[in-house]
């Protein structure tokens, strides 16, 4: 996967953060704890010549593509640099700027959108029990100007152009996944991404919304409460496909109960209502998937 990244230098030069740039970005822009903030600090120093080369290099894979859809396809971290993805994506918090500038996006939203890199690194940290990054990828979307967050949800341009379809992302720090708060979401992105991208949009009536996620698997109503958020959000989509017949371990493993992957199903904590259903539908052998939909727009009164 390296080799398929730019070489060094190949579209601009890599503004390699130093120490107090990565100190003052991820604390006040990203909203990382201050343990993140030192880690990722001494982290930079302990840099060899071929992982700076591999950050510059990832770091022209953006400014490669500043606008583009979706995610770049990123090498996972080597094992001795498990933050070697956090320094492109902060070299390159200035070309998101002046992007979002260029759009008309307020620098509220710059800073919502950043903020998912806090999370995730204190996700990170409960997962693992150290600083890292492991999911440095999916901020390409952020920092190229594909993704946004707009109240509780996240949307992404994704799907093939010229119209390609919006991406919905549910961030675990988000708060509840209420109706009223996914509509709110909705409502502002059916104004904002012809707004924005009016090249790819003339209007509302052009956006197509889907969401791959466990949080679709239908079923999830078996086993949750009658008043759960989540069987309520998986109703508002047309399901298309059946998800994988082998199951989903990762993902839940990840995000419902915080877990690497390897951890064995007795081991899985059942601290909230979520993990315990979850953890019943396992014990019963449930195929827990994740599913493909399309947002339906008239579940929503929209």
């Amino acid at each position: 996967m390296t080799q398929d990244l730019p070489l060094p230098g190949a579209v601009k030069a890599y503004p390699e953060p130093d120490a107090a740039d990565v100190r003052e970005l991820l604390l006040d822009w990203c909203g990382a704890e201050a343990d993140d903030a030192d880690d990722a600090v001494k982290a930079l120093g302990a840099l060899d010549p071929a992982a700076r080369e591999t950050a510059d290099r990832l770091y022209q894979s953006i400014a490669a593509d500043m606008g583009g859809r979706k995610w770049l396809g990123w090498p996972k971290p080597p094992e001795e640099h498990p933050l070697l993805g956090l320094y492109p994506l902060l070299a390159a918090v200035p070309d998101m700027l002046a992007f979002h500038r260029g759009r008309g996006i307020d620098e509220d939203l710059s800073r919502k959108v950043l903020a998912d890199i806090g999370e995730k690194l204190r996700f990170n940290r409960r997962i693992h029990g150290r600083a890292g990054l492991d999911v440095a990828n999916w901020f390409t979307g952020h920092l190229r100007g594909a993704l946004h967050q707009l109240g509780r949800l996240q949307f992404c341009v994704e799907g093939p152009d010229p119209k390609p379809f919006v991406g919905m992302h549910i961030r675990g720090e988000g708060g509840p996944l209420t109706l009223d708060a996914v509509r709110d979401s909705v409502e502002w992105a059916l104004e904002f991404f012809p707004t924005v991208f009016p090249e790819r949009y003339d209007g509302p009536e052009d956006l197509v919304f889907m969401c791959e996620s466990w949080l679709l698997d239908p079923q999830l109503r078996d086993w949750l409460p009658e008043h759960s958020n989540i069987p309520g959000f998986g109703a508002l989509f047309d399901l298309q496909g059946p998800g994988d017949p082998a199951g989903n371990r990762s993902d839940l493993w990840r995000f419902v109960f915080g877990r690497p992957e390897d951890t064995p199903v007795e081991e899985l904590p059942q601290d909230n209502t979520l993990q315990r259903s979850v953890m019943a539908g396992l014990k019963a052998d449930v195929p827990w998937r994740n599913r493909f939909g399309r947002l339906n727009l008239s579940r929503l009164g929209l």
